[in-house]
C-alpha cells in the first residue's frame, strides 16, 4: 500500500514539474527579452528629418522594442565626433559619417529615411530664374552640408558656375537663411519645408523644387560605429527595428505625427505643419536601406582625395534592415 502511495506521489511530482519547467522558461525568457539596453541617440537639427526618432521616443517604440533611449539634440558635426569617440550609440547624419570614415573614423551607415534631396531653391521677388542668380549670392547652411552640395549641383545642372558665377554665403540656420533673404543679404537661398511657408508669406518665390527632381544623396541617415555593432549587435537590431517601426506610424498616423512635430519644433502654426510633413511623406524611404546611388553621391561630391578610389559599401551595414525585409516586417 505504501509503494502504490509512493508511486502515486511521485507521479503527481512528475506532472507538476512538467508544468513547471514550460513555465520556468517562458518567464525566464521574458525576463531576458525585457531588460531595457540603455542608449544615445542624437538628432543634429531640429526640422522633419528626425520626426521619426522624436515618434519612437513619444510613442513609446524604443521602450517596446527595448531600449532605454536618451534622445538627444546635437549639431551634427559635433555628434559624429561624440559617436567616434563612443559617447553616443547613434547618430543621424548626412555627409558627415562618410567624411569620418574617410578619414579613419569608426563609422558606419544603418539605415537611410532620405536618399534624396528635400529642399526648395528660393530667391527674392526680382530674381528671374535661376539664371537670374549671375552674379547674386545664394545661401546655404554650412559648407558640406545638403544645402550647399544642393546648390552646387543645381547651378552646373542650369550652366553656373557655382563660387564664381554665383557666391555662396553659410549662415547655419534654415531660419538665419529665410531672414537674410528678406533682409537681401541673400539673393537666393536652400531651404526646406516649413521654412518654404514663410518664404512665401514674405513674398519671397521659388525657383525650383529641388525635391522633385529626385536628386540621389544621403540627406539624413542614422551611423554608428563598426565596433559598437560588433560588442552591441542586439542593441543596433532593437534600434532599426525601432526606427523602421517610428517610420512607418508616422506615415500612418498624420495628426499624431503633426503633434510631435509640434512639440519638437515649437511650430504652432498648422499651416506650417502641414507644409513640412507633405514635403517629406513623398521623401521618406518606405524600406530605408542605404542606396548605393545615394552612397556614390555622397563620395562624387566628397573632397577628400580618399573618396575617388573608395566603394560606397565600404561605408554601409544594412544587414539589420535586410533582417526586417527577410522577416516581413518591412516590404
Amino acid at each position: 500500500m505504501k509503494r502504490k502511495t509512493v508511486q502515486v506521489v511521485l507521479h503527481v511530482l512528475i506532472l507538476l514539474l512538467g508544468l513547471m519547467f514550460p513555465m520556468m522558461r517562458a518567464t525566464l525568457s521574458f525576463t531576458a527579452e525585457s531588460v531595457s539596453i540603455p542608449v544615445t541617440v542624437v538628432y543634429g537639427v531640429i526640422s522633419t528629418d528626425s520626426l521619426y526618432l522624436w515618434i519612437a521616443n513619444d510613442k513609446g517604440i524604443f521602450k517596446r522594442n527595448g531600449l532605454d533611449a536618451n534622445l538627444t539634440h546635437i549639431p551634427t558635426n559635433q555628434a559624429i565626433q561624440a559617436l567616434i569617440s563612443g559617447q553616443v550609440q547613434f547618430s543621424a547624419t548626412g555627409p558627415q559619417a562618410l567624411e569620418a570614415a574617410l578619414s579613419g573614423g569608426d563609422a558606419v551607415y544603418i539605415l537611410s529615411p532620405l536618399n534624396t534631396f528635400v529642399l526648395s531653391l528660393y530667391g527674392r521677388p526680382e530674381i528671374v530664374g535661376i539664371k537670374g542668380l549671375m552674379g547674386k549670392t545664394l545661401g546655404a547652411t554650412n559648407k558640406g552640408t545638403p544645402t550647399d552640395v544642393a546648390g552646387h549641383l543645381v547651378l552646373k545642372q542650369y550652366g553656373l558656375n557655382p563660387d564664381v558665377d554665383v557666391k555662396f554665403a553659410y549662415l547655419k540656420e534654415l531660419p538665419a537663411l529665410v531672414a537674410a533673404l528678406k533682409e537681401g543679404i541673400i539673393d537666393g537661398a536652400l531651404i526646406a519645408a516649413p521654412n518654404t511657408l514663410l518664404a512665401r508669406s514674405l513674398g519671397m518665390k521659388e525657383l525650383l523644387n529641388v525635391t522633385d527632381l529626385k536628386i540621389p544623396f544621403v540627406q539624413h541617415a542614422i551611423a554608428t560605429t563598426r565596433s559598437y555593432i560588433r560588442t552591441n549587435p542586439e542593441a543596433v537590431r532593437r534600434f532599426v527595428r525601432s526606427a523602421v517601426e517610428a517610420l512607418d506610424y508616422t506615415l500612418k498616423n498624420r495628426d499624431e505625427a503633426l503633434s510631435v512635430m509640434a512639440k519638437y519644433t515649437k511650430i504652432k502654426d498648422p499651416a506650417l505643419l502641414e507644409e513640412a510633413f507633405r514635403s517629406y511623406e513623398k521623401a521618406w524611404e518606405k524600406v530605408p536601406i542605404p542606396s548605393q546611388a545615394a552612397m556614390e553621391a555622397l563620395l562624387a561630391t566628397s573632397l577628400n582625395p580618399k573618396a575617388k578610389g573608395a566603394k560606397w559599401d565600404q561605408f554601409v551595414d544594412d544587414r539589420f534592415v535586410k533582417e526586417l525585409v527577410t522577416s516581413g516586417l518591412i516590404k
